[in-house]
Order: C-alpha cells, then structure tokens, then sequence
C-alpha cells in the first residue's frame, strides 16, 4: 500500500499576534531594515544583515548570527502587502538550519 502525500493546505502554518500597539509602529517593525534588525533574532542572536523589499513580489533576506559567529540566512518573498493592515510573506531557512 502507497500512501499519498497531504495537500500542501494541510501543511500551512498561519501565526496570529494581538499586540497593544499602533499598526503603523508594528508594520515598520516588519518593513524597516534598521527597525527589524533591533528585535528579530532571539537573544544572545543578532541580525547583522537584512534587506527587505516589502511589495508583492518583493524579495526579503534576513541574516541571524549566533554567538559563535555562525550565520543562519532566511530567504522569503512578499505575497500581499496592505500598509498597517497586512502583511504575507513567506520563509525559508536554508541548509544546515
């Protein structure tokens, strides 16, 4: 017996925030290079590189560092972009993460 793998629907991953904070605050937070490298990696993680292209079709790279210097680069594209109320994207982590 073959199994069928599951639609890719089945594999979406949909994250939902409600933060106490202005729209136009948190939308440049995400489309900020200078705003977005102050808070997206964890600590004691840095974001020592970032670009951002926030249209649809844009492209976006962002570039995790750890303590011991290893890069971890995530590579995404903007799917929709509605300024203060939405923004779709996605992300991929490359090889070795």
């Amino acid at each position: 017996m073959t199994t069928q793998p599951a639609p890719a629907a089945q594999h979406d991953l949909v994250l939902t925030r409600l933060l106490d904070a202005p729209r136009e605050a948190l939308f440049r937070c995400w489309t900020e290079v200078d705003l977005l490298k102050q808070w997206f990696a964890p600590a004691p993680f840095t974001t020592p590189q970032a670009s951002l292209d926030p249209r649809p079709g844009g492209a976006s790279r962002v570039i995790m560092r750890d303590p011991q210097g290893v890069d971890y680069p995530a590579n995404g594209i903007y799917l929709e972009v509605v300024p203060n109320e939405r923004l779709v994207f996605t992300d991929a982590y490359t090889e070795g993460w």
